[in-house]
């Protein structure tokens, strides 16, 4: 039996017992393969690009052992559920956790401000005096601005 990671994006578009509910009936799916799998929630977040026009998704990890041979119908039960915007599975690495990963990602597109810090040192390594201006985005600013190319706006006919 090999170990496998089965990440989950449910859509937006539910409340979060809804979400909660789905997720519970993926892992009941999938505990029917292995009984000792665990689910871990990530949360919801903004997708890079819309899905079925939706562009928030809720975020799960689901690890769990099983026989090459079974992923096949696993996959198959997942296609079937047409409620899920992706459903991806692949080996697991235990050198990474997920939810490191995600929490990476997150916090490289975090909204919070970077608490007053107007300079930062050179990323270069030679040693220099120079400082480079910290450039603050408001991550609001550009979902909007994202939002009006994609609907249109911006740019006719995209």
């Amino acid at each position: 039996m090999k170990k496998y990671e089965l990440l989950l994006v449910l859509p937006g578009t539910l409340d979060d017992n809804e979400s909660a509910r789905r997720s519970e009936e993926v892992l009941a799916t999938i505990k029917a393969t292995d009984a000792a799998a665990t689910m871990q929630a990530l949360g919801k977040t903004r997708l890079a690009y819309p899905v079925k026009q939706i562009r928030y998704g809720y975020f799960y990890t689901i690890i769990f052992s099983a026989e090459t041979a079974a992923i096949k119908d696993i996959q198959n039960k997942l296609n079937l559920a047409g409620d899920l915007l992706r459903a991806i599975v692949c080996e697991f690495n235990a050198k990474v956790n997920p939810a490191q990963k995600f929490s990476l990602v997150m916090n490289l597109v975090s909204e919070q401000p970077l608490e007053g810090r107007t300079e930062r040192p050179s990323t270069s390594t030679t040693p220099t005096t120079h400082v480079e201006p910290v450039v603050v985005v408001d991550m609001k600013e550009i979902d909007k601005k994202l939002d009006e190319i994609i609907d249109g706006d911006i740019i006719p006919g995209v």
